[in-house]
């Protein structure tokens, strides 16, 4: 999954990482990857804290003001992680 990474195959590092059970790391591969949609899935389907703020601090990086699923996938993500803090910060701004 390292050589993947190293050669910028991304995709296929995030999914041996899976494979081998450390689903963080392959979330960071995919945002490398910059992978709107399956940056969303992954997020969805792995269930995990910090996935989920990892997922939504990515989709800001994007034009969510321009994009209302984008904007809700953001807060989805937030609450998920019932991080009210960051998703105020969200409001915020």
């Amino acid at each position: 999954a390292k050589a993947c990474k190293k050669q910028g195959a991304f995709q296929l590092a995030c999914k041996k990482f899976t494979q081998a059970g450390d689903r963080v790391k392959a979330m960071k591969c995919l945002l490398k990857s910059g992978d709107t949609k399956n940056i969303t899935y992954y997020a969805n389907v792995s269930r995990n804290r910090e996935i989920y703020v990892l997922a939504a601090n990515y989709l800001q990086s994007l034009d969510w003001q321009n994009d209302p699923k984008t904007m809700k996938d953001i807060v989805l993500f937030y609450t998920k992680a019932k991080a009210w803090e960051q998703l105020s910060t969200f409001f915020d701004s």
